[in-house]
């Protein structure tokens, strides 16, 4: 059962926090000695969705959201907050503004839904073959979300259903912007912005898993680096019947000349894309 903590660092950190310092203190909150901290896939996100500046991951953060993915070990959160925290050079008390729970099991009886609307309010960005790709690739986002279900749901989805989803999955429409995270040799390049991701002519089992997975997203995150505090998302489902998209439009997926999705290309920092 996916469990998101909503934090208010008293006073507020300035602006400048960079993504090492969120990944440290989500660690010392979250983590035991006995946990792999070297591990590729880890049950903790972290998060300050509140904007980026200056190459930090937020320019004003007034709360911080920590998820943990796998029940059996989640942490006694409230325990570990009662002396004062760092984030880098700035001290705060933390106090805990919410808890919010749901069981793997409501998130895969989520109603189907052929598209979703995936609002990216911190950095993101994927991997493909070692390179880094601050594009909203349907299919590495979906796939990242598979692996981490897949290694804490007790609940599986079928593999049939979800291979089906991760091949068919598009990019229906995106409006995204690159902004730099970090700094040095740590800085990296993400966006942030919204996108519409769609699943057409698939089973009623592949909507599920797709539905499924993005609504595990919230907790979950996106792409890379998301115990740093990248890849958090806001997700809207939307309806089984009648489609049409925020500009009157309907969905269709983006495709290069070979009728494949689009995805992986280089983009300017600024892009508009809609399906007509």
């Amino acid at each position: 059962m996916p469990t998101q903590w909503s934090l208010t660092p008293t006073p507020p950190p300035p602006p400048g926090v960079s993504p090492s310092h969120v990944h440290a203190l989500a660690c010392l909150l979250l983590e035991d000695p006995a946990s792999e901290h070297t591990a590729q896939v880890k049950a903790f996100t972290a998060a300050l969705p509140a904007g980026t500046a200056r190459g930090s991951v937020a320019a004003s953060a007034p709360t911080l959201l920590l998820s943990w993915l796998d029940e059996p070990t989640e942490p006694d959160l409230a325990s570990r907050i009662t002396g004062p925290v760092r984030l880098g050079s700035h001290t705060a008390h933390l106090s805990l503004a919410a808890r919010r729970t749901v069981p793997y099991t409501r998130l895969a009886a989520t109603a189907p839904t052929p598209r979703v609307r995936v609002e990216f309010t911190t950095p993101a960005y994927v991997n493909r073959g070692g390179r880094q790709l601050p594009l909203p690739d349907p299919e590495l986002l979906l796939e990242g979300l598979a692996r981490r279900w897949a290694a804490f749901s007790p609940h599986p989805l079928p593999c049939d259903a979800t291979a089906e989803a991760l091949g068919m999955v598009h990019l229906a429409r995106h409006d995204t912007r690159t902004v730099p995270v970090g700094t040095g040799r740590h800085q990296r390049t993400g966006f942030v912005g919204h996108a519409v991701f769609g699943l057409p002519r698939a089973s009623p089992a592949a909507r599920r898993s797709f539905t499924a997975l993005w609504a595990f997203a919230e907790f979950a995150g996106v792409g890379a680096q998301t115990t740093h505090g990248l890849g958090h998302v806001r997700v809207r489902l939307r309806p089984e019947t009648g489609h049409p998209t925020q500009r009157g439009g309907t969905d269709r997926p983006q495709r290069t000349g070979r009728n494949r999705p689009v995805s992986t290309r280089p983009t300017p920092p600024r892009t508009q894309n809609a399906g007509t």
